[in-house]
């Protein structure tokens, strides 16, 4: 018989689950479902589940509906206002956000694209500028009157970092591709520009972005502020590429960064949206190419024994482990160009059709759903994809350990059926299949230098790994873990020396239904178990969390040794001094920043 969680998840139809990722953009929609062709969606408070609504706060994890909220694209009327003091007169205060009604019972709810933190605040306190003009009046008048005014873009952080509740500012409308230099091969951009409309933009010069995260739905200036990452031995995060910044600051206003200002340039790179509002990005590009893909299942012993020669061989390289199974998916990347040419590597060369490759996973529904064909049909189970089969694989009893052991048992087969070879252009290869709905936590490490790795990384996912086991987490797959080399920007998990080699190794537990109460019971233990389980093994190596993907703990001491550590591993007071320079009544900060590294 079907779980209630089963019965939830099997509800999300193609649509609806694409719905609940990409909401499209409307002029006459709420300024949060403006805000991203996406992952933001906006609804009203009224329109949501009883258990999301009263947890409507700064960085509270919400056990949201999908449904509910990829259904509600307009704002509809809250029965509570919260009180927001305004910087503004009514007549400017309309020109400075979306075109959306001024009743004072309006609220945005804003949640965030893993479906794990919301922010409701009043409309009047949710800006969205149209122009350089209008965003540096509103940063002015909002330091005049000490009014929050937290910049957020396409709120794709798991960890909803650019949320707070009494003030948001969101540079939708500034995404303005202002020069592609190809003799310098340099793109500079307004910071509301999506990563993926920078990409398309670039490709018409030959040209293209450096590295990219699994996704390239981000503004360009969350892009860098929070040091986002891809994977590759010798390539650096995302900041380091940056070339220029422009800083809308509340007291100083508007300033320009780049080399020559020395600390104050690496700082603002990854500024987490404190220092500054970002408003204009240059960055080094690079000639547009394309990459030939190979996907191929190790063994955990084959994956230890090949890792040097394999980061050494590839321009990217991505392990992705699966718990309780020996076998490590591991996906190489590298330009076409570099690769010798021979027979079948031009598409993907696997000799199984994509229900033969797919079957291991459906078989398992099929058994699982037994008698119900009203949920699960054979026409419904071909029109679904592998993030939607496993999501509906999971739901069954996502903290079941021997149940999450099958559905990893069968992802694994999936793999091995899916072995091949493919080639397209970076920019598509470079993103993948993230998953539905998670709670994820993603750390950096470092492991040595490029040409003499120490072994870190191995060593703490065999020790992950094994208390998984011996402590019998429902660790879905998969665990990845990918690559990088140093940063310059001094606030990057990855700052460190030129040749260094940091891993980034990234948990995961999935949200697969609607149920509220199986969404609650699976942040429990993600939050309690896994994370902790995670943080004990990480701190041996001074890992450090992936600053869009750190939560703030519950537990007193637990954040007490937080903040220690990352006021050890951070120049924690120069940042906080550079914060009172340029934000010194705190309007742009939130609990997350000023409780990790402390008010400026």
């Amino acid at each position: 018989m079907f779980k209630a969680g089963a019965r939830l998840a099997a509800r999300r139809s193609a649509s609806q689950l694409a719905a609940s990722r990409r909401l499209p953009r409307s002029s006459t929609a709420s300024a949060a479902s403006n805000s991203l062709a996406s992952c933001v969606r906006a609804s009203s408070s009224s329109a949501l589940p009883a258990t999301a609504a009263a947890t409507s706060t700064d960085e509270v994890p919400a056990p949201f509906s999908s449904m509910a909220v990829a259904a509600a694209l307009l704002i509809a009327t809250s029965g509570a206002f919260v009180q927001s003091k305004s910087p503004f007169g009514a007549d400017q205060s309309k020109s400075l956000h979306s075109p959306v009604a001024e009743e004072e019972n309006e609220m945005h709810t804003i949640l965030n694209w893993s479906g794990t933190h919301q922010v409701d605040l009043p409309v009047s306190a949710y800006h969205e500028p149209e122009t350089m003009e209008e965003l540096e009046t509103l940063v002015k008048k909002c330091h005049e009157t000490g009014t929050p005014l937290r910049p957020v873009g396409s709120a794709l952080s798991p960890n909803g970092i650019g949320f707070r509740s009494t003030g948001m500012v969101n540079l939708v409308n500034l995404d303005e591709i202002i020069n592609v230099d190809e003799e310098k091969m340099t793109v500079t951009v307004q910071a509301g520009a999506r990563v993926g409309q920078v990409v398309d933009e670039l490709r018409k010069h030959g040209l293209t972005l450096p590295n990219l995260a699994s996704i390239a739905e981000q503004q360009m200036g969350g892009f860098i502020q929070v040091g986002a990452h891809g994977t590759g031995a010798k390539i650096t995060p995302v900041d380091d590429f940056v070339t220029s910044l422009k800083l809308v600051t509340p007291a100083h206003g508007t300033i320009t960064l780049s080399p020559k200002e020395g600390d104050r340039f690496q700082m603002a790179k990854v500024g987490l949206g404190c220092l500054g509002i970002v408003s204009e990005v240059t960055m080094r590009c690079i000639p547009a190419h394309n990459l030939v893909e190979h996907t191929f299942v190790l063994t955990r012993a084959e994956a230890r024994e090949q890792l040097d020669t394999l980061l050494k061989k590839h321009k990217h390289v991505r392990y992705m482990w699966i718990p309780y199974e020996d076998a490590v998916v591991v996906v190489t990347n590298d330009p076409e160009y570099q690769v010798p040419k021979h027979a079948g590597i031009d598409e993907i060369t696997s000799n199984l059709s994509a229900e033969e490759r797919f079957r291991p996973l459906t078989d398992l529904l099929v058994e699982l759903a037994g008698d119900d064909h009203e949920i699960y049909t054979l026409e419904t189970i071909k029109g679904m994809g592998f993030g939607e089969l496993r999501d509906a694989l999971l739901s069954f009893a996502p903290l079941d350990k021997d149940h999450v052991k099958r559905v990893n048992k069968v992802e694994a087969e999936f793999w091995r059926c899916s072995e091949g070879w493919q080639t397209k252009p970076s920019d598509q290869l470079l993103q993948f299949d993230c998953g539905g709905q998670q709670w994820v936590w993603e750390v950096c490490f470092p492991t040595g230098t490029y040409e003499t790795n120490n072994g870190n990384d191995m060593k703490l996912l065999e020790e992950l790994l094994q208390a998984i086991e011996d402590e019998n987490i429902a660790a879905p797959a998969p665990i990845e873990q990918r690559w990088s080399a140093s940063s310059s920007s001094f606030m990057s998990p990855a700052h460190g020396e030129s040749e260094g080699l940091h891993s980034w190794v990234g948990i995961i537990m999935y949200l697969p239904s609607d149920d509220a109460n199986q969404r609650t019971e699976i942040t429990t233990e993600f939050k309690r178990r896994y994370c902790e389980l995670l943080r004990r093994i990480g701190s041996k190596v001074s890992a450090a969390s992936h600053w869009a993907k750190l939560e703030v703990p519950q537990d007193v001491t637990q954040l007490k040794n937080l903040q220690q550590f990352y006021r050890s591993r951070y120049p924690a007071d120069k940042f906080k001094a550079q914060r009172k320079e340029n934000d010194p009544k705190d309007i742009l900060g939130n609990r997350t920043i000023d409780v990790v590294l402390g008010r400026p």
